[in-house]
């Protein structure tokens, strides 16, 4: 018989109960985070790569959505007709044209 120093036989001989249903479950648990990482990965590679606009289709949704925000403003009345025509001016301006009618213009 195997028994330690204090008198009592190593697990009885065999595996309780209690520790099979817990070995299971723990190969459960590791062979669902392994098929889940499998997974995981098939779908990363199947997936096309991401490729970004080109920055002028960048920059021109981006005033799109300028001029999308500021005509809600003014339909929901947070600004005057004057203050629509003139931020509306600014954001259809082109960089290199000339900044007219600005009050901080010095001629």
């Amino acid at each position: 018989m195997n028994t330690c120093w204090w008198g009592w036989g190593h697990m009885n001989g065999g595996w309780s109960g209690w520790m099979m249903i817990w070995s299971l479950f723990v190969l459960i648990f590791i062979l669902a985070a392994a098929a889940a990482v499998i997974t995981l990965i098939i779908r990363a590679a199947a997936r096309p790569p991401h490729t970004a606009a080109p920055a002028a289709d960048r920059a021109g949704r981006g005033g799109e959505r300028a001029q999308d925000v500021l005509a809600e403003r003014y339909a929901r009345g947070e600004i005057d007709s004057d203050e629509y025509r003139e931020r509306l001016a600014t954001l259809t301006r082109t960089p290199g044209d000339p900044a007219q009618g600005r009050s901080d213009d010095p001629g």
